[in-house]
């Protein structure tokens, strides 16, 4: 075990104690929830890619959003931050609705803070407008901080971010996110992505790389990694953990799609559901639901 962080503990079926003390250190220690894994196509088995970070910070907003947040128990109330990495329909598609939802059913007094590239403004509210018109144009207008800032404080989050662009879709303006904990702990979120050298020279620095799988072995695309690319990012970066989303294949016990591939025993392969507890010092570990 490395002292980068490496200290993953899949958790089948834990007796009632240490469920117990899971139970009481999720309520202080940093917590990322994956509500969904798969890619555009939600392969068997598999929601749009989704991560909810200490129950308030989402990462895109994919058209599953608010199924996926009431199947984690979340409301659309308890989300102050939206994180957006890039204009493709299933990262972004779920925003009206979660907007509308926020103003009609959880009547949310708190602002939400977006956080995006210069024009995101203009196409989420356009989104917005297509889908309920006249709906939304005074929670856009005054519900709404929209920020574009490429670094910055996540506030009152104990989180930083850094924004970066990555290799995918040029028409969707891609980036990733380094998000930075108080404690030190860095996970490098790479939105969706083919190999690029802005990820390389981050991931050097990350105790978690969340990388997507958008592809199978024999789809060669710049935009999107593999498994074989996947594979060989563990083996340059052997520090970091690295977390598999947005995957192509099936979830576990799932048949209809593409067969879960066999990746290096150091890459985990996200489910839906799936947890990152952080502790402290910085230290973090995997556990299965």
């Amino acid at each position: 075990m490395n002292q980068r962080g490496l200290c993953l503990a899949r958790v089948a079926g834990v007796g009632t104690r240490m469920a117990q003390v899971i139970d009481a250190t999720w309520n202080v220690m940093p917590r990322v929830q994956f509500l969904g894994t798969g890619n555009a196509f939600s392969p068997p088995g598999r929601m749009h890619a989704l991560v909810l970070i200490d129950g308030k910070i989402l990462v895109d907003a994919p058209p599953t959003l608010l199924p996926q947040l009431r199947r984690a128990g979340v409301s659309s109330n308890d989300i102050e931050h939206i994180l957006f990495t890039h204009w493709h329909a299933d990262h972004m598609f779920g925003f009206p609705f979660f907007i509308l939802e926020r103003k009609v059913v959880s009547n949310a007094q708190n602002p939400l803070n977006v956080y995006l590239r210069p024009g995101g403004k203009e196409i989420l509210s356009n989104l917005s407008h297509v889908g309920f018109p006249g709906s939304l144009n005074e929670v856009l207008k005054n519900d709404i901080n929209w920020l574009e800032e490429e670094s910055g404080e996540i506030e009152n989050s104990g989180w930083n971010y850094e924004r970066f662009q990555v290799t995918h879709t040029p028409e969707t303006d891609p980036h990733g996110y380094m998000l930075t904990h108080k404690n030190g702990f860095k996970i490098l979120h790479c939105g969706d992505s083919g190999p690029c050298q802005e990820i390389e020279d981050r991931a050097t620095e990350a105790n978690a790389i969340l990388i997507e799988m958008g592809v199978p072995d024999f789809v060669d695309s710049p935009n999107h990694h593999n498994p074989r690319q996947v594979n060989s990012l563990a083996e340059r970066q052997p520090h970091a953990t690295i977390l598999v989303t947005h995957n192509y294949s099936n979830a576990v016990n799932q048949k209809g799609g593409f067969p879960t591939p066999k990746l290096n025993e150091r890459v985990i392969q996200l489910e839906d559901g799936d947890e990152l507890v952080i502790e402290e010092n910085g230290r973090h570990f995997h556990v299965r639901k």
